[in-house]
């Protein structure tokens, strides 16, 4: 079992990433929700996750700072990127060491085909919206 935490203040926007993979892979993964990157840092402390999937601009804990403070230390974490503001913060995210980066709203083909990879997982769903 892959667990993947998925980081969003905007609570639709991380229900539709947690259902959209919890559909596409059923059985091959948890998804965990948190609403901000202190409440990520959180739930890393206490679970082993295998892939995060990030916004970048978010209220207490933004996501390049979350990165920053996961990629300094040498876990492997992989980590996906994303954002519907500026591109900037996406290439930012991606010079500190990131999986990938994806713009919102999300291409759901490829996003599900780089999760995949990531996790070395098939889609058992597709996934039709």
């Amino acid at each position: 079992m892959n667990f993947v935490l998925v980081v969003d203040d905007n609570s639709l926007d991380r229900r539709l990433i947690a259902g959209v993979l919890n559909t596409s892979f059923s059985n091959q993964i948890a998804v965990i929700e948190a609403s901000d990157g202190i409440e990520a840092l959180h739930i890393i402390k206490n679970q082993k996750i295998d892939l995060i999937i990030t916004d970048l601009v978010m209220p207490n804990l933004e996501g390049i700072e979350l990165i920053r403070k996961l990629t300094q230390k040498p876990n492997n974490t992989n980590i996906i990127a994303v954002s519907g503001r500026n591109p900037y913060y996406l290439l930012m995210a991606k010079k500190i060491g990131v999986n990938s980066i994806f713009t919102k709203p999300i291409d759901k083909e490829k996003f599900l085909i780089t999760v995949g990879k990531i996790l070395n997982i098939s889609l058992t769903h597709k996934v039709h919206i």
